[in-house]
């Protein structure tokens, strides 16, 4: 026996638990170790004490209650502080899926809206087409005071109020006619992609028309499915015609027309037209009379102005005469593949759902890294706030501390 086993087994020895071989090995080795008899020597005087001494209940009440105290103390802290971590941990988790399930979506984005339409060509613009109205003095024109001025807003007046009866007589004699602009667009899906898109094409010129825009895309090849999307420009007199003739291509799906009346606008900017055009010849004829320099350039200014904006007119009308006469019509071209459909082993669903999920997760964790990064900039500075409120308290807590050793010292 050691002295090792002896301090074990002391406590049984003292209160005859032990077997008799055990107990006999007991006292061997006190009397041939001399730490081991004293400890025996030690315990048994203990013993004694405790018998001769009557020690009050309260007391024994009291040390346990207070070791139990202590006990609680010690392991409180351990308990909460296990707590809060998880709590943390937690609290990132929601913050980071949260947040990126919330975000995964996008925010709407942002567009200027540029509010400012005025320019100063709208103002001259307006200025010239009505030359009674202040802006036409503002933009100068009250700076001819001379005579050449007089004859000029004269002529010019002149010229208005003709082209204005002119209109009204037009009106009033019913020779104005609806000036109609139509449009369609109608989308096509066809398995025979080749032979449906070149019937689109002749359809369109055996009505007179012809393809003005023509976009393809995707690649038979690759087994890619292709589409195309075209502009066709059809007269307006067929083209009842030709959508009727188009319902034989394909599956047609998505038909739409449209129909505008222009008729004020048009015959509105030709009553501007014929203005500007008796502006022109008043000015053309006060040119070969005048006689001053200053005159001249004066008239010619004016004429330069009346040329613009017959130019203008005149294009703004041819425009509308062509998308009057020759219809727009849109159509988008889908090829479609016949698939065939088979059934699924309940292990062909499994692998395809798990791969679905993982591509899934995937993109789930591209989303959370596209998260985190817009997020970080507010991710450090509440880490900076929260990392300055512990230093804070773990200070107060701290001083605390030392003020208690303090008072308990005294």
């Amino acid at each position: 026996m050691d002295c090792k086993e002896f301090s074990n087994l002391l406590d049984a020895y003292m209160d005859g638990a032990l077997p008799d071989a055990d107990a006999r090995r007991m006292r061997d080795h006190a009397a041939e170790c001399e730490a081991c008899a004293a400890l025996l020597s030690l315990r048994q005087d203990c013993r004694r004490m405790d018998g001769e001494i009557q020690v009050p209940d309260s007391f024994s009440s009291s040390w346990r209650q207070a070791i139990r105290e202590e006990k609680e103390m010690e392991e409180k802290p351990q308990k909460v502080f296990y707590w809060k971590k998880w709590a943390a941990v937690a609290a990132a988790l929601v913050f980071v899926v949260g947040g990126t399930l919330a975000s995964r979506d996008g925010l709407p984005s942002r567009r200027a809206i540029d509010s400012n339409a005025s320019s100063y060509s709208s103002f001259r613009e307006q200025a010239l087409s009505d030359p009674s109205s202040t802006s036409y003095k503002a933009m100068g024109a009250d700076s001819m005071t001379n005579a050449a001025y007089d004859r000029a807003y004269s002529a010019m007046e002149a010229a208005e109020e003709e082209a204005v009866d002119y209109a009204q007589d037009t009106n009033d004699a019913g020779a104005q006619t609806e000036k109609i602009i139509r449009s369609a667009s109608f989308n096509v899906k066809t398995a025979d992609y080749d032979a449906d898109l070149q019937k689109i094409q002749d359809l369109a010129a055996d009505m007179g028309g012809r393809v003005e825009y023509l976009t393809t895309s995707g690649d038979a090849s690759s087994g890619q499915t292709r589409s195309a999307s075209l502009t066709l420009r059809i007269p307006a007199r067929r083209l009842d015609e030709f959508l009727t003739g188009a319902q034989g291509v394909g599956t047609i799906t998505g038909m739409t027309q449209q129909m505008e009346d222009v008729s004020d606008s048009y015959y509105d900017t030709q009553t501007r037209l014929k203005t500007q055009q008796e502006k022109l010849a008043r000015l053309q004829d006060m040119m070969a009379s005048a006689q001053d320099v200053s005159d001249l350039i004066e008239i010619e200014s004016a004429i330069a102005d009346a040329q613009y904006y017959i130019d203008r007119y005149t294009g703004t009308l041819k425009s509308y005469d062509s998308r009057v006469d020759f219809s727009t019509v849109r159509v988008f071209v889908r090829e479609t593949k016949v698939t065939e459909t088979k059934e699924v082993s309940l292990g062909e669903r499994i692998l395809t759902g798990i791969g679905d999920s993982f591509r899934e997760f995937g993109w789930f964790l591209e989303d959370m890294v596209i998260f985190l990064a817009s997020a970080l900039p507010w991710i450090i500075a509440l880490t900076a706030v929260g990392f300055a409120v512990v230093l804070i308290i773990r200070a107060r807590k701290n001083r605390k501390n030392k003020k208690e050793k303090k008072v308990q010292e005294q």
